[in-house]
């Protein structure tokens, strides 16, 4: 094997050993919370349900949300969010204290944050609000580093797909929670 290989494997390692690490201390730990969207696509687009849940999995807030335009059917295929599910809910604006009043205080857990967060930008931005402020990190870049799945041309880990989510914001909060939780019970020691 290579000195480059040998390398690679013990920096891969290294990285999986940390996510173990980091999983096992942020469950002692009670100050944080996950948080997830569904939205009406990729981008410009507006939450249609967000969830919000504590460390022990309880919801702090679920909700579907009524945004400003249509569903697309590309968008309802994914998580089966329709139009007429939303005719009556929250819009953004009426839920924007209910995010800030439970993020403020919790380090805030999202899988795939980049994502979740333009889309949070956009729809303050949509309705004048100032912009969502909290202590982030994103779960997907943890459990990227746990899996160890290198891309070398790329030169970084790929990023795997949520376990047993099911593209419904509780469900995705949950299916975080749970990942978590199995990425703790690995072993922290150096398998290289």
């Amino acid at each position: 094997m290579s000195d480059s290989l040998l390398q690679l494997e013990g920096f891969i390692e290294l990285d999986r050993v940390r996510a173990v690490r980091w999983a096992r201390k942020q469950l002692t730990l009670d100050n944080w919370a996950i948080l997830d969207t569904e939205t009406t696509g990729l981008y410009n687009a507006e939450i249609v349900e967000i969830a919000i849940i504590s460390n022990t999995g309880e919801p702090l807030l679920n909700t579907l949300v009524k945004p400003t335009l249509t569903i697309p059917a590309k968008a309802a295929s994914i998580h089966g969010i329709t139009d007429d599910m939303v005719a009556n809910a929250p819009t953004f604006p009426e839920i924007y204290p209910q995010i800030v009043e439970v993020c403020k205080s919790n380090q805030v857990l999202i899988y795939n944050a980049g994502f979740d967060m333009s889309i949070l930008d956009y729809c303050c931005k949509l309705h004048n609000l100032p912009k969502l402020k909290f202590n982030l990190k994103c779960l997907m870049l943890i459990a990227a580093e746990w899996y160890g799945n290198w891309n070398k041309y790329h030169n970084s880990y790929t990023y795997p797909k949520l376990p047993n989510g099911n593209h419904r914001a509780i469900g995705d909060c949950l299916a975080g929670l749970q990942l978590i939780k199995r990425m703790a019970l690995d072993t922290d020691e150096l398998r290289v």
